[in-house]
Protein backbone atom coordinates (compact mmCIF):
# COMPACT_ATOMS: atom_id res chain seq x y z
CA UNK A 1 0.00 0.00 0.00
CA UNK A 2 1.61 3.09 -1.12
CA UNK A 3 0.83 6.71 0.89
CA UNK A 4 -0.48 9.56 -1.44
CA UNK A 5 2.21 12.09 -2.34
CA UNK A 6 1.06 15.97 -2.64
CA UNK A 7 4.30 18.22 -4.35
CA UNK A 8 6.57 14.95 -2.43
CA UNK A 9 5.27 15.20 0.89
CA UNK A 10 3.57 11.94 2.32
CA UNK A 11 -0.19 12.17 3.08
CA UNK A 12 -1.74 9.81 5.96
CA UNK A 13 -5.34 9.51 6.24
CA UNK A 14 -6.30 10.28 9.30
CA UNK A 15 -9.89 9.46 11.18
CA UNK A 16 -11.28 10.62 14.49
CA UNK A 17 -14.71 11.41 16.57
CA UNK A 18 -15.43 15.31 16.25
CA UNK A 19 -14.35 15.76 19.72
CA UNK A 20 -12.48 17.67 22.41
CA UNK A 21 -9.89 15.01 22.49
CA UNK A 22 -8.62 15.68 18.69
CA UNK A 23 -8.60 19.85 18.85
CA UNK A 24 -4.35 18.88 19.27
CA UNK A 25 -4.67 16.76 15.57
CA UNK A 26 -6.37 20.15 14.41
CA UNK A 27 -3.75 22.86 15.80
CA UNK A 28 -1.48 20.12 14.47
CA UNK A 29 -2.49 21.24 11.51
CA UNK A 30 -3.21 24.54 11.27
CA UNK A 31 0.42 25.42 12.98
CA UNK A 32 1.85 23.01 9.88
CA UNK A 33 3.61 21.04 12.82
CA UNK A 34 3.37 17.59 10.00
CA UNK A 35 4.57 19.72 7.34
CA UNK A 36 7.53 20.46 9.03
CA UNK A 37 8.48 16.94 9.79
CA UNK A 38 7.82 16.49 6.22
CA UNK A 39 4.40 14.64 5.87
CA UNK A 40 0.68 16.12 5.17
CA UNK A 41 -2.04 14.83 7.45
CA UNK A 42 -5.49 14.55 5.51
CA UNK A 43 -8.01 14.94 8.87
CA UNK A 44 -11.54 13.21 8.68
CA UNK A 45 -14.26 13.40 11.40
CA UNK A 46 -16.08 10.53 11.80
CA UNK A 47 -19.01 11.49 13.92
CA UNK A 48 -20.13 7.13 14.28
CA UNK A 49 -17.62 6.30 15.91
CA UNK A 50 -14.87 3.76 16.67
CA UNK A 51 -17.02 1.22 14.63
CA UNK A 52 -17.21 3.49 11.49
CA UNK A 53 -13.73 4.19 11.79
CA UNK A 54 -12.84 0.72 12.04
CA UNK A 55 -15.05 -0.12 8.56
CA UNK A 56 -13.41 2.61 7.00
CA UNK A 57 -9.16 1.42 8.04
CA UNK A 58 -10.29 -2.14 6.40
CA UNK A 59 -11.68 -0.45 3.32
CA UNK A 60 -8.23 1.76 2.80
CA UNK A 61 -10.24 5.14 3.12
CA UNK A 62 -8.01 6.26 5.56
CA UNK A 63 -4.74 4.49 6.39
CA UNK A 64 -4.57 5.62 10.76
CA UNK A 65 -7.54 6.04 13.18
CA UNK A 66 -7.90 7.30 16.69
CA UNK A 67 -10.37 5.09 18.19
CA UNK A 68 -11.88 3.65 21.70
CA UNK A 69 -9.40 1.31 22.79
CA UNK A 70 -12.17 -1.24 23.80
CA UNK A 71 -13.50 -1.13 20.33
CA UNK A 72 -9.60 -1.63 18.37
CA UNK A 73 -8.89 -4.61 21.18
CA UNK A 74 -12.05 -6.24 20.01
CA UNK A 75 -11.80 -6.15 16.75
CA UNK A 76 -8.27 -7.04 17.10
CA UNK A 77 -9.19 -9.84 19.16
CA UNK A 78 -11.80 -10.98 16.51
CA UNK A 79 -8.79 -11.77 14.24
CA UNK A 80 -8.65 -8.30 11.83
CA UNK A 81 -5.24 -6.96 10.77
CA UNK A 82 -5.71 -4.05 12.78
CA UNK A 83 -2.77 -3.22 15.20
CA UNK A 84 -2.14 -0.65 18.11
CA UNK A 85 0.60 1.57 17.37
CA UNK A 86 0.45 3.87 20.13
CA UNK A 87 -1.57 5.22 23.39
CA UNK A 88 -3.26 8.76 22.70
CA UNK A 89 -5.06 9.99 25.61
CA UNK A 90 -3.43 8.24 28.64
CA UNK A 91 -6.81 9.22 31.07
CA UNK A 92 -9.54 7.40 30.96
CA UNK A 93 -12.56 8.03 29.76
CA UNK A 94 -15.55 9.08 31.90
CA UNK A 95 -18.96 7.64 31.60
CA UNK A 96 -21.68 9.81 33.47
CA UNK A 97 -24.78 7.19 33.98
CA UNK A 98 -28.04 9.44 33.04
CA UNK A 99 -31.72 9.10 33.69
CA UNK A 100 -34.41 10.71 33.01
CA UNK A 101 -35.24 14.09 35.04
CA UNK A 102 -38.47 13.14 36.19
CA UNK A 103 -37.13 9.31 36.70
CA UNK A 104 -37.86 7.24 39.86
CA UNK A 105 -33.93 6.27 40.02
CA UNK A 106 -32.01 8.54 42.20
CA UNK A 107 -28.12 6.49 41.94
CA UNK A 108 -26.60 3.29 40.17
CA UNK A 109 -28.09 1.10 42.26
CA UNK A 110 -31.46 1.61 41.56
CA UNK A 111 -30.33 0.27 37.86
CA UNK A 112 -30.15 -3.24 38.84
CA UNK A 113 -32.35 -5.59 36.72
CA UNK A 114 -33.16 -2.69 34.76
CA UNK A 115 -33.37 -1.23 31.02
CA UNK A 116 -30.45 0.48 29.69
CA UNK A 117 -30.23 2.53 26.64
CA UNK A 118 -27.21 1.30 24.49
CA UNK A 119 -26.34 3.09 20.68
CA UNK A 120 -25.76 0.06 19.67
CA UNK A 121 -24.08 -3.52 20.77
CA UNK A 122 -20.33 -3.95 21.12
CA UNK A 123 -20.42 0.50 21.54
CA UNK A 124 -18.99 1.73 24.20
CA UNK A 125 -22.12 2.50 25.79
CA UNK A 126 -22.93 -1.36 25.78
CA UNK A 127 -19.65 -1.96 27.15
CA UNK A 128 -19.48 0.30 29.59
CA UNK A 129 -22.46 -0.89 30.99
CA UNK A 130 -21.44 -4.68 31.02
CA UNK A 131 -18.13 -2.56 33.22
CA UNK A 132 -20.78 -0.86 35.52
CA UNK A 133 -22.80 -3.89 36.30
CA UNK A 134 -19.26 -6.05 36.79
CA UNK A 135 -17.94 -3.73 39.07
CA UNK A 136 -21.43 -3.13 40.96
CA UNK A 137 -21.21 -6.98 41.57
CA UNK A 138 -24.53 -7.76 39.14
CA UNK A 139 -24.75 -10.28 36.63
CA UNK A 140 -24.95 -9.45 33.32
CA UNK A 141 -28.07 -11.05 33.01
CA UNK A 142 -29.50 -8.77 35.60
CA UNK A 143 -29.39 -5.96 32.93
CA UNK A 144 -31.57 -5.51 29.57
CA UNK A 145 -30.41 -3.47 26.41
CA UNK A 146 -32.44 -1.22 24.32
CA UNK A 147 -30.62 -0.11 21.00
CA UNK A 148 -31.47 3.71 20.56
CA UNK A 149 -29.05 4.26 17.73
CA UNK A 150 -27.58 8.16 18.36
CA UNK A 151 -27.19 9.79 21.92
CA UNK A 152 -30.06 12.42 20.99
CA UNK A 153 -32.41 9.24 20.99
CA UNK A 154 -30.98 7.74 24.26
CA UNK A 155 -31.87 10.82 26.13
CA UNK A 156 -35.18 10.91 25.00
CA UNK A 157 -35.74 7.21 25.87
CA UNK A 158 -35.08 7.85 29.84
CA UNK A 159 -37.49 10.88 29.70
CA UNK A 160 -39.80 8.64 27.82
CA UNK A 161 -39.55 5.73 30.17
CA UNK A 162 -38.31 3.14 27.37
CA UNK A 163 -34.99 2.79 29.34
CA UNK A 164 -34.18 3.73 32.99
CA UNK A 165 -30.71 4.80 32.24
CA UNK A 166 -27.57 5.42 29.21
CA UNK A 167 -23.86 5.55 29.84
CA UNK A 168 -22.39 8.36 27.85
CA UNK A 169 -19.21 10.89 28.38
CA UNK A 170 -19.41 13.14 30.84
CA UNK A 171 -18.81 16.59 29.14
CA UNK A 172 -20.70 15.99 26.37
CA UNK A 173 -23.55 15.45 28.55
CA UNK A 174 -22.72 18.53 31.00
CA UNK A 175 -25.11 20.89 28.40
CA UNK A 176 -27.87 18.57 28.48
CA UNK A 177 -27.33 18.83 32.41
CA UNK A 178 -27.34 22.14 32.47
CA UNK A 179 -30.34 22.37 30.64
CA UNK A 180 -32.25 20.07 32.38
CA UNK A 181 -33.29 17.83 30.01
CA UNK A 182 -31.53 14.87 31.24
CA UNK A 183 -30.44 13.97 35.46
CA UNK A 184 -26.56 12.63 35.92
CA UNK A 185 -26.84 9.90 38.70
CA UNK A 186 -23.45 8.15 38.91
CA UNK A 187 -20.33 7.45 36.44
CA UNK A 188 -17.77 5.15 36.16
CA UNK A 189 -14.89 5.30 34.40
CA UNK A 190 -12.98 2.91 32.05
CA UNK A 191 -10.00 0.79 33.69
CA UNK A 192 -7.90 1.61 30.77
CA UNK A 193 -6.86 4.63 28.53
CA UNK A 194 -9.65 5.84 26.44
CA UNK A 195 -7.70 6.59 22.94
CA UNK A 196 -4.97 4.56 21.02
CA UNK A 197 -4.34 4.77 17.66
CA UNK A 198 -4.09 2.18 14.83
CA UNK A 199 -3.60 1.28 11.49
CA UNK A 200 -3.63 -1.22 9.48
CA UNK A 201 -0.38 -4.33 9.32
CA UNK A 202 0.46 -3.66 5.59
CA UNK A 203 0.34 0.16 5.94
CA UNK A 204 2.81 0.05 9.36
CA UNK A 205 4.77 -2.31 7.38
CA UNK A 206 5.71 0.33 4.78
CA UNK A 207 5.89 3.40 6.67
CA UNK A 208 7.02 3.20 9.64
CA UNK A 209 9.68 6.17 9.20
CA UNK A 210 6.40 8.69 8.14
CA UNK A 211 4.57 6.74 11.56
CA UNK A 212 7.87 8.15 13.49
CA UNK A 213 7.18 11.35 11.63
CA UNK A 214 3.67 11.94 12.53
CA UNK A 215 3.78 10.99 16.34
CA UNK A 216 6.79 13.44 16.33
CA UNK A 217 4.68 15.96 15.38
CA UNK A 218 1.87 15.03 17.09
CA UNK A 219 3.47 15.24 20.38
CA UNK A 220 4.66 18.87 19.49
CA UNK A 221 0.81 19.51 18.71
CA UNK A 222 -0.31 18.20 22.04
CA UNK A 223 2.50 20.32 24.03
CA UNK A 224 1.26 23.66 22.38
CA UNK A 225 -2.47 21.92 23.58
CA UNK A 226 -1.55 22.09 27.41
CA UNK A 227 1.26 24.77 27.43
CA UNK A 228 -1.50 27.22 25.91
CA UNK A 229 -4.07 26.66 28.32
CA UNK A 230 -6.05 29.67 28.62
CA UNK A 231 -6.25 29.13 24.55
CA UNK A 232 -6.92 25.42 24.69
CA UNK A 233 -9.89 25.75 27.34
CA UNK A 234 -11.63 28.65 25.42
CA UNK A 235 -11.04 26.77 22.18
CA UNK A 236 -13.25 23.44 23.74
CA UNK A 237 -15.55 26.01 25.05
CA UNK A 238 -16.28 27.31 21.66
CA UNK A 239 -16.70 24.54 19.85
CA UNK A 240 -18.18 21.82 21.98
CA UNK A 241 -20.61 23.96 23.73
CA UNK A 242 -19.51 24.00 27.21
CA UNK A 243 -19.17 27.10 29.53
CA UNK A 244 -15.14 27.68 30.10
CA UNK A 245 -15.63 26.33 33.59
CA UNK A 246 -16.78 23.03 32.55
CA UNK A 247 -13.63 23.22 29.67
CA UNK A 248 -11.24 24.02 32.24
CA UNK A 249 -13.01 20.99 34.77
CA UNK A 250 -12.38 18.90 31.28
CA UNK A 251 -8.97 20.23 30.53
CA UNK A 252 -7.44 19.85 34.17
CA UNK A 253 -8.07 15.87 34.24
CA UNK A 254 -7.50 14.77 30.30
CA UNK A 255 -3.65 13.50 30.01
CA UNK A 256 -3.18 14.12 25.93
CA UNK A 257 0.29 12.04 25.46
CA UNK A 258 1.14 10.27 22.48
CA UNK A 259 3.46 7.77 22.61
CA UNK A 260 4.14 4.47 20.76
CA UNK A 261 4.55 2.40 23.91
CA UNK A 262 1.42 0.79 25.27
CA UNK A 263 0.97 -1.09 28.49
CA UNK A 264 -0.13 -4.81 29.17
CA UNK A 265 -2.19 -4.40 31.33
CA UNK A 266 -4.43 -1.82 29.23
CA UNK A 267 -5.15 -4.88 26.45
CA UNK A 268 -5.61 -7.44 29.58
CA UNK A 269 -8.09 -5.66 31.45
CA UNK A 270 -9.62 -4.33 28.12
CA UNK A 271 -10.21 -8.39 27.16
CA UNK A 272 -11.68 -9.03 30.33
CA UNK A 273 -14.17 -6.37 30.21
CA UNK A 274 -14.84 -7.64 26.49
CA UNK A 275 -14.90 -11.25 28.07
CA UNK A 276 -17.34 -10.28 31.10
CA UNK A 277 -19.84 -8.27 28.73
CA UNK A 278 -19.94 -11.56 26.46
CA UNK A 279 -18.46 -9.47 23.43
CA UNK A 280 -15.44 -11.98 22.81
CA UNK A 281 -17.31 -15.30 24.10
CA UNK A 282 -14.48 -17.16 23.23
CA UNK A 283 -13.67 -18.27 27.17
CA UNK A 284 -10.63 -21.11 25.93
CA UNK A 285 -8.95 -18.54 23.83
CA UNK A 286 -5.85 -16.95 25.39
CA UNK A 287 -5.29 -13.87 24.36
CA UNK A 288 -1.35 -12.41 24.27
CA UNK A 289 -1.24 -8.59 24.65
CA UNK A 290 1.90 -8.73 22.36
CA UNK A 291 -0.35 -9.91 19.23
CA UNK A 292 -2.42 -6.57 19.61
CA UNK A 293 0.60 -4.03 19.05
CA UNK A 294 2.90 -3.81 15.83
CA UNK A 295 6.11 -4.95 17.60
CA UNK A 296 7.96 -3.30 14.58
CA UNK A 297 7.19 0.31 15.73
CA UNK A 298 4.96 -0.17 19.66
CA UNK A 299 6.62 -0.98 22.95
CA UNK A 300 4.87 -2.94 25.29
CA UNK A 301 5.35 -2.21 28.99
CA UNK A 302 3.91 -3.14 32.51
CA UNK A 303 2.77 -1.12 34.74
CA UNK A 304 1.01 -1.29 38.44
CA UNK A 305 -2.59 -2.44 36.72
CA UNK A 306 -1.00 -5.80 35.81
CA UNK A 307 -0.43 -6.46 39.70
CA UNK A 308 -3.11 -9.59 40.39
CA UNK A 309 -4.98 -7.54 42.65
CA UNK A 310 -5.42 -4.87 40.16
CA UNK A 311 -5.73 -6.47 36.73
CA UNK A 312 -9.48 -7.41 37.40
CA UNK A 313 -11.82 -4.66 39.66
CA UNK A 314 -11.93 -7.07 42.71
CA UNK A 315 -11.63 -4.47 45.40
CA UNK A 316 -14.70 -2.38 43.66
CA UNK A 317 -16.85 -5.95 43.32
CA UNK A 318 -15.80 -6.72 47.32
CA UNK A 319 -16.60 -3.27 48.63
CA UNK A 320 -19.86 -3.12 46.31
CA UNK A 321 -20.74 -6.47 47.57
CA UNK A 322 -20.15 -5.81 51.37
CA UNK A 323 -21.97 -2.59 51.50
CA UNK A 324 -25.16 -4.11 49.49
CA UNK A 325 -24.95 -6.85 51.95
CA UNK A 326 -24.62 -4.70 54.85
CA UNK A 327 -27.52 -2.40 53.87
CA UNK A 328 -24.98 0.62 53.03
CA UNK A 329 -25.40 0.45 49.15
CA UNK A 330 -26.57 4.28 48.70
CA UNK A 331 -27.04 7.01 51.05
CA UNK A 332 -25.40 9.16 53.85
CA UNK A 333 -23.09 7.08 55.61
CA UNK A 334 -20.85 7.61 58.64
CA UNK A 335 -16.48 6.67 57.74
CA UNK A 336 -17.38 3.87 60.66
CA UNK A 337 -19.78 2.15 58.90
CA UNK A 338 -17.26 1.82 56.22
CA UNK A 339 -13.86 0.68 58.61
CA UNK A 340 -15.11 -3.05 58.19
CA UNK A 341 -14.32 -2.91 54.33
CA UNK A 342 -12.33 -0.16 53.00
CA UNK A 343 -8.83 -0.58 55.03
CA UNK A 344 -6.99 -2.82 52.95
CA UNK A 345 -3.61 -2.17 54.91
CA UNK A 346 -1.73 -4.08 57.93
CA UNK A 347 -3.90 -4.30 61.28
CA UNK A 348 -6.10 -1.33 60.17
CA UNK A 349 -7.12 1.43 62.21
CA UNK A 350 -4.88 0.24 65.14
CA UNK A 351 -1.53 1.58 63.00
CA UNK A 352 -3.60 4.56 62.14
CA UNK A 353 -3.84 5.89 65.59
CA UNK A 354 0.00 4.93 65.85
CA UNK A 355 0.97 6.92 63.39
CA UNK A 356 -1.43 9.93 64.49
CA UNK A 357 0.16 9.56 68.15
CA UNK A 358 4.08 9.20 66.45
CA UNK A 359 3.72 12.31 64.33
CA UNK A 360 1.50 14.22 67.02
CA UNK A 361 -1.09 14.76 64.51
CA UNK A 362 -4.16 15.00 67.64
CA UNK A 363 -1.75 17.70 68.66
CA UNK A 364 -4.37 20.90 69.00
CA UNK A 365 -1.16 23.05 67.60
CA UNK A 366 -1.04 20.98 64.77
CA UNK A 367 -4.50 20.26 64.14
CA UNK A 368 -5.49 23.30 62.25
CA UNK A 369 -6.84 24.83 58.71
CA UNK A 370 -2.81 25.27 57.78
CA UNK A 371 -2.06 21.87 58.17
CA UNK A 372 -2.74 19.03 55.55
CA UNK A 373 -1.84 15.73 55.25
CA UNK A 374 -0.93 13.92 52.13
CA UNK A 375 -0.89 10.52 51.56
CA UNK A 376 0.67 8.81 49.12
CA UNK A 377 -1.50 5.59 47.57
CA UNK A 378 -4.17 6.13 48.92
CA UNK A 379 -6.66 3.13 47.65
CA UNK A 380 -9.86 3.27 48.28
CA UNK A 381 -8.92 6.12 51.28
CA UNK A 382 -10.03 4.07 54.17
CA UNK A 383 -6.84 5.72 55.85
CA UNK A 384 -8.07 9.42 54.89
CA UNK A 385 -11.54 9.28 55.73
CA UNK A 386 -10.59 7.68 59.16
CA UNK A 387 -8.14 10.16 60.14
CA UNK A 388 -10.57 12.93 58.95
CA UNK A 389 -13.59 11.76 60.68
CA UNK A 390 -11.85 10.64 63.92
CA UNK A 391 -9.08 13.46 64.28
CA UNK A 392 -10.58 16.00 61.48
CA UNK A 393 -7.59 16.35 60.05
CA UNK A 394 -7.36 17.49 56.61
CA UNK A 395 -5.85 14.68 54.06
CA UNK A 396 -4.81 15.35 50.38
CA UNK A 397 -5.48 11.56 48.98
CA UNK A 398 -3.53 10.74 45.98
CA UNK A 399 -4.42 7.75 44.43
CA UNK A 400 -2.95 6.33 41.35
CA UNK A 401 -5.25 4.48 39.93
CA UNK A 402 -8.44 6.18 38.00
CA UNK A 403 -11.16 3.47 39.55
CA UNK A 404 -10.17 3.22 42.82
CA UNK A 405 -9.89 7.01 43.32
CA UNK A 406 -13.37 7.50 41.68
CA UNK A 407 -14.95 4.90 44.13
CA UNK A 408 -12.91 7.16 47.01
CA UNK A 409 -14.46 10.36 45.98
CA UNK A 410 -18.08 8.59 45.87
CA UNK A 411 -17.44 7.29 49.39
CA UNK A 412 -15.83 10.29 51.10
CA UNK A 413 -19.04 12.44 49.65
CA UNK A 414 -21.35 9.71 51.26
CA UNK A 415 -19.50 10.41 54.74
CA UNK A 416 -20.06 14.21 53.59
CA UNK A 417 -16.08 14.77 54.59
CA UNK A 418 -15.58 16.48 51.38
CA UNK A 419 -13.96 19.55 53.16
CA UNK A 420 -11.52 17.75 54.98
CA UNK A 421 -10.73 15.08 52.20
CA UNK A 422 -9.26 16.42 49.21
CA UNK A 423 -9.10 13.35 45.88
CA UNK A 424 -6.23 13.64 43.36
CA UNK A 425 -6.17 10.66 40.74
CA UNK A 426 -2.46 10.98 39.66
CA UNK A 427 1.16 9.30 39.90
CA UNK A 428 2.75 11.54 43.36
CA UNK A 429 5.55 12.34 41.23
CA UNK A 430 3.44 14.23 38.65
CA UNK A 431 1.26 15.62 41.23
CA UNK A 432 4.03 16.85 43.50
CA UNK A 433 5.36 19.74 40.68
CA UNK A 434 2.39 20.97 41.00
CA UNK A 435 1.40 21.21 44.78
CA UNK A 436 3.23 24.34 46.85
CA UNK A 437 6.48 23.93 48.85
CA UNK A 438 7.11 23.73 52.75
CA UNK A 439 3.19 23.41 53.13
CA UNK A 440 2.41 19.98 54.23
CA UNK A 441 2.73 18.47 57.82
CA UNK A 442 3.24 15.40 57.22
CA UNK A 443 3.37 12.35 54.03
CA UNK A 444 2.04 8.85 55.24
CA UNK A 445 1.97 6.05 53.44
CA UNK A 446 0.95 2.50 54.18
CA UNK A 447 2.34 -0.17 51.96
CA UNK A 448 2.57 1.72 48.44
CA UNK A 449 6.05 2.86 48.02
CA UNK A 450 6.83 -1.06 46.86
CA UNK A 451 5.54 0.25 43.50
CA UNK A 452 8.50 2.54 43.17
CA UNK A 453 11.71 1.63 41.75
CA UNK A 454 14.86 2.95 43.44
CA UNK A 455 15.33 6.59 40.83
CA UNK A 456 11.45 6.90 41.59
CA UNK A 457 11.97 6.58 45.15
CA UNK A 458 14.80 9.05 45.54
CA UNK A 459 13.13 12.00 43.27
CA UNK A 460 9.74 10.83 45.46
CA UNK A 461 11.72 11.10 49.41
CA UNK A 462 13.09 14.61 47.24
CA UNK A 463 10.06 15.50 46.57
CA UNK A 464 8.18 15.15 50.12
CA UNK A 465 11.29 17.14 51.53
CA UNK A 466 10.58 19.93 49.59
CA UNK A 467 6.50 19.77 49.99
CA UNK A 468 6.92 19.40 54.17
CA UNK A 469 7.31 22.30 56.50
CA UNK A 470 9.80 22.72 58.92
CA UNK A 471 9.44 19.93 61.19
CA UNK A 472 7.61 17.90 59.22
CA UNK A 473 6.83 13.97 59.14
CA UNK A 474 7.43 11.52 56.55
CA UNK A 475 6.01 7.79 57.69
CA UNK A 476 6.00 5.17 55.68
CA UNK A 477 4.93 1.19 56.20
CA UNK A 478 6.44 -1.10 53.16
CA UNK A 479 8.16 -4.28 52.23
CA UNK A 480 11.66 -5.13 52.69
CA UNK A 481 14.54 -7.12 51.96
CA UNK A 482 16.12 -9.18 54.75
CA UNK A 483 17.90 -12.17 52.81
CA UNK A 484 18.32 -13.72 49.34
CA UNK A 485 15.21 -13.57 47.11
CA UNK A 486 14.87 -17.24 45.46
CA UNK A 487 13.00 -17.24 41.98
CA UNK A 488 9.53 -17.95 43.33
CA UNK A 489 9.92 -15.16 45.64
CA UNK A 490 10.88 -12.62 42.38
CA UNK A 491 7.96 -13.78 40.90
CA UNK A 492 5.40 -12.92 43.42
CA UNK A 493 7.05 -9.51 44.10
CA UNK A 494 7.00 -8.71 40.14
CA UNK A 495 3.74 -10.03 39.01
CA UNK A 496 1.64 -10.23 42.11
CA UNK A 497 2.76 -7.28 44.09
CA UNK A 498 3.90 -5.28 41.23
CA UNK A 499 7.33 -4.33 43.71
CA UNK A 500 10.28 -2.77 41.54
CA UNK A 501 13.11 -2.41 43.96
CA UNK A 502 13.00 -4.09 47.34
CA UNK A 503 16.13 -2.01 49.61
CA UNK A 504 17.21 -3.55 53.10
CA UNK A 505 16.66 -1.34 55.87
CA UNK A 506 20.38 0.25 55.36
CA UNK A 507 18.94 0.82 51.99
CA UNK A 508 16.02 2.57 53.12
CA UNK A 509 18.00 4.56 55.77
CA UNK A 510 20.62 5.96 53.19
CA UNK A 511 17.91 7.17 50.93
CA UNK A 512 16.56 8.93 53.55
CA UNK A 513 19.87 11.01 55.12
CA UNK A 514 20.26 11.46 51.13
CA UNK A 515 17.10 13.01 51.09
CA UNK A 516 17.95 14.97 53.98
CA UNK A 517 15.71 13.72 56.34
CA UNK A 518 16.61 13.05 60.25
CA UNK A 519 15.14 9.24 60.93
CA UNK A 520 13.35 9.33 64.24
CA UNK A 521 12.43 6.06 65.13
CA UNK A 522 12.77 3.14 62.62
CA UNK A 523 10.65 -0.13 63.48
CA UNK A 524 11.15 -3.89 61.75
CA UNK A 525 7.89 -5.32 61.46
CA UNK A 526 8.79 -8.76 59.73
CA UNK A 527 7.53 -11.02 62.86
CA UNK A 528 3.98 -8.65 62.62
CA UNK A 529 3.74 -8.98 59.13
CA UNK A 530 4.21 -12.37 58.91
CA UNK A 531 1.83 -13.38 61.99
CA UNK A 532 -1.08 -10.86 60.00
CA UNK A 533 -0.79 -12.32 56.46
CA UNK A 534 -0.73 -16.11 57.64
CA UNK A 535 -3.70 -15.14 60.17
CA UNK A 536 -5.20 -13.35 57.30
CA UNK A 537 -5.35 -16.05 54.99
CA UNK A 538 -6.89 -18.30 57.68
CA UNK A 539 -9.43 -16.36 58.59
CA UNK A 540 -10.68 -16.05 54.73
CA UNK A 541 -10.21 -19.97 54.88
CA UNK A 542 -12.67 -20.39 58.21
CA UNK A 543 -15.03 -18.05 56.24
CA UNK A 544 -14.91 -19.98 52.89
CA UNK A 545 -18.65 -20.38 52.48
CA UNK A 546 -19.93 -16.79 53.53
CA UNK A 547 -17.38 -15.63 51.15
CA UNK A 548 -18.29 -17.45 48.03
CA UNK A 549 -22.19 -16.88 48.67
CA UNK A 550 -21.33 -12.64 48.59
CA UNK A 551 -18.78 -12.52 46.21
CA UNK A 552 -18.66 -16.11 44.02
CA UNK A 553 -15.72 -18.84 43.70
CA UNK A 554 -13.97 -16.93 40.83
CA UNK A 555 -13.43 -13.80 43.24
CA UNK A 556 -12.77 -16.19 46.24
CA UNK A 557 -9.97 -17.85 44.00
CA UNK A 558 -8.24 -14.87 43.08
CA UNK A 559 -7.81 -13.31 46.38
CA UNK A 560 -6.69 -16.68 48.14
CA UNK A 561 -4.12 -16.54 45.49
CA UNK A 562 -3.18 -13.32 46.49
CA UNK A 563 -3.03 -13.98 50.05
CA UNK A 564 -1.97 -17.05 49.86
CA UNK A 565 0.97 -15.64 47.80
CA UNK A 566 1.79 -12.98 50.36
CA UNK A 567 1.89 -15.14 53.47
CA UNK A 568 4.61 -17.36 51.25
CA UNK A 569 6.55 -14.08 51.31
CA UNK A 570 6.86 -13.42 54.53
CA UNK A 571 7.49 -17.20 55.55
CA UNK A 572 10.20 -17.35 53.28
CA UNK A 573 12.21 -15.18 55.53
CA UNK A 574 13.31 -12.93 52.75
CA UNK A 575 11.06 -10.20 52.67
CA UNK A 576 9.79 -8.19 55.38
CA UNK A 577 8.17 -4.86 56.72
CA UNK A 578 8.84 -1.77 58.25
CA UNK A 579 7.86 1.48 59.54
CA UNK A 580 10.06 4.47 59.25
CA UNK A 581 9.58 8.11 61.35
CA UNK A 582 11.31 10.61 59.75
CA UNK A 583 11.56 14.30 59.79
CA UNK A 584 12.67 17.51 57.83
CA UNK A 585 14.75 19.43 60.05
CA UNK A 586 16.77 21.79 58.21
Amino acid sequence: MEANTTNNIKIIRVAGVPEHFNEPWKIGLEENLFKNEGIHIEWYSIKEGTGAMINKLKSNEVDVIVALTEGLINDIANGSDIRLIGTYVESPLIWSVSTGINSIYTSVEDLKGEKFGISRYQSGSHLMSCVLANQYGWKQSEIEFIINNNFENLRKSTNDNTTAAFLWEYFMQKPYYDKGEIRRIGQIITPWPCFMIASTICFIDQHLEDLTKMFKALEKSCLLFRTNSIDSIKRISNNFGLTEEDAKAWFDKVQINPSNTISESTIETTIDALTTANVLNNLNKKYSPIDFIDRKFSKLIVDIKSMRLYNKPELLIILRNNLRVAGLSKGSISYTDLLPYDQNHYYGTQVLDLAVQELELNNENNNNNSNWIIQIGSNLAGCARYLAGKYNLKVLAIELQNDLSQTATELTERCHLNDLIHHINGNFLNVAQHLQENFYYAIVSWITLLHFNRNERIHLINQSYRLLKQNGYFYCEDFIRIGTINFEESQILEHDVYCKYLPTIDEYKSVLIEGKFQIIKIIDLTDDWKIFTNERLEQFHKNKEKLLKIHGEDIYNRLEYFYASIAKLFQGNNVGGIRIIAKKTI
